[in-house]
């Protein structure tokens, strides 16, 4: 058993970072064998990768998953925090976001379990490139990461900690994790939505300037991170405070005046990034605007890229609004292809005949029902 959970955390630290179980931690929590650890979470939580230890001589070893648990001492306001978590992260479903499958919150020390995403974080991938990514691993970020808001979003739920340590590049798709200091906006919302004390802040390097500011917050904050997020990536460096050292006073003056360092940003991503960065939260455009004008106006380039290419899934279809999302989603996709490639254009070209033979015939069997 010791064999197989060592080739399994090396399996593991081969995707991303993750550190030993220290002297002082249990085996396991409830029934999950814990195998490793990542960074902690806030309010001092230790965070594990485990996974459901077999029930007898003849079960098979579960699929990993993470533990996110708070210390025995944890305040009462900090369980409350931890609740709202899984709250709000259960009330997101999609195929971007990794869903809660069990937790005890009422324990000594409680925990939730989520599934496990296997990839690398953005910023640990961000590590090893350091003129950023290309332009097409860009588009592939970019439009991954608004998928995942929109359906963030269309929960009622506004995530509050866009960043590149909370985005996971994993074989199939772009995943966004971490609901701790996410806030349900939705209709049976409290009132007083305001962003409280710092541990509600979130990243300041990747927070919006009304974040910063501890005003009540909306979609469009996310969609400000976004824009810091893609500027970021394009290369490696933060637009506005590179080495990290700027005093906040004068990092939010910065974000007023827009002084942002875009250079980095491919002319094609860079109208839709200087959009999402307006200092406004009410001139920003929603994520679905956002996601279609990607897609639009991006072209492929025909580049290397280690960033799967963002598709549409049967988790997208769960509602009418979602599907008609998803048709403006591909149709996009579809007029990206025309104009890149005569392949995409004869295709086009077919479909439309198609269609138009279609039509036809079904205002034709119409016809003669009238008559």
């Amino acid at each position: 058993m010791d064999e197989a959970l060592d080739v399994a955390v090396a399996d593991l630290a081969d995707t991303r970072q993750v550190d030993p179980l220290e002297p002082g931690d249990a085996d396991r929590i409830g029934p999950y064998a814990l195998l490793c650890r990542l960074p902690r979470g806030g309010q001092g939580a230790d965070v594990f990768v485990g996974r459901r230890a077999p029930e007898g001589p003849d079960g098979g070893d579960g699929p990993l998953v993470v533990i996110k648990r708070l210390p025995e001492a944890a305040p009462e306001l900090a369980r409350r925090r931890l609740a709202k978590e899984v709250e709000n992260a259960s009330r997101v479903k999609s195929s971007r976001v990794a869903r809660i499958v069990d937790q005890d919150l009422t324990a000594g020390a409680p925990y939730y379990v989520q599934e496990y995403v296997q990839g690398t974080p953005l910023d640990e991938f961000l590590a090893h490139r350091s003129a950023g990514l290309n332009a097409e691993e860009l588009r592939r970020i970019a439009i991954g990461l608004l998928r995942a808001l929109r359906d963030v979003h269309a929960a009622g739920v506004v995530h509050r900690d866009v960043k590149p340590g909370n985005i996971i590049i994993s074989g199939t798709d772009v995943w966004l994790v971490d609901f701790g200091i996410s806030r349900y906006i939705g209709p049976e919302a409290p009132s007083g939505t305001a962003t409280t004390g710092i541990a509600a802040l979130g990243t300041k390097l990747f927070a919006s300037p009304e974040q910063l500011q501890g005003a009540v917050l909306t979609e469009a904050s996310d969609v400000y991170s976004w824009g810091l997020v893609i500027a970021y990536a394009a290369g490696a460096v933060h637009p506005v405070d590179p080495d990290d050292d700027m005093p906040d006073s004068d990092y939010f003056l910065a974000l007023r005046a827009g002084r942002l360092d875009l250079s980095p940003v491919p002319p094609n991503l860079l109208d839709s990034v200087t959009q999402a960065l307006k200092f406004a939260p009410e001139r920003r455009p929603t994520v679905a605007r956002l996601a279609r004008q990607v897609e639009q106006r991006t072209r492929w380039l025909g580049g290397t890229s280690q960033i799967p290419d963002p598709r549409t899934t049967m988790r997208d279809l769960q509602s009418l609004g979602a599907v008609v999302e998803a048709g403006r989603y591909e149709l996009a996709r579809l007029e990206r292809a025309v104009a890149d490639t005569r392949a995409g254009f004869a295709a086009a070209v077919a479909v439309a005949v198609l269609l138009g033979i279609v039509a036809g015939l079904v205002l034709a069997v119409l016809f003669h029902v009238v008559v």
